[in-house]
């Protein structure tokens, strides 16, 4: 049996690829399980300083994250090429993260949606008062 949806469409061809499940909607989902995670937009936020940090400043920057969550965090972050590392050469070695390119185009969004989130926070507030 087919869907009526499929069938059925007042859409335009072309417009039609976007409320499909291979279309931007599941594109945003893909962006959305990249970000998840308890501490990735925290550890997003401490590196949109414009300044690479060194993982021991992440840690004090990111109250209650443990050891292995941070860097487990960063693996992901650098996998999924939101954030870099880089390894200086020295005794004992030095590592830095920073954004990459795709990283730093979160600002923005990561912005709007803190924004959001105030207004929300606002709003509970209200009701609850």
């Amino acid at each position: 049996m087919g869907r009526t949806h499929n069938i059925h469409s007042n859409l335009p061809e072309s417009k039609q690829h976007c409320f499909s499940p291979d279309g931007s909607a599941a594109r945003v989902s893909d962006a959305l399980s990249a970000l998840a995670g308890r501490w990735k937009v925290e550890i997003l936020f401490s590196l949109f300083a414009d300044q690479p940090c060194r993982y021991s400043e992440l840690e004090r920057n990111i109250a209650g994250i443990s050891q292995k969550m941070l860097a487990q965090q960063l693996r992901e972050l650098e996998h999924d090429g939101f954030i870099s590392r880089h390894i200086y050469p020295e005794i004992p070695p030095r590592v830095e993260y920073s954004l990459t390119e795709l990283g730093n185009s979160l600002r923005d969004p990561l912005r709007m949606l803190r924004t959001i989130g105030v207004s929300l926070k606002n709003r509970d507030a209200t009701d609850i008062a």
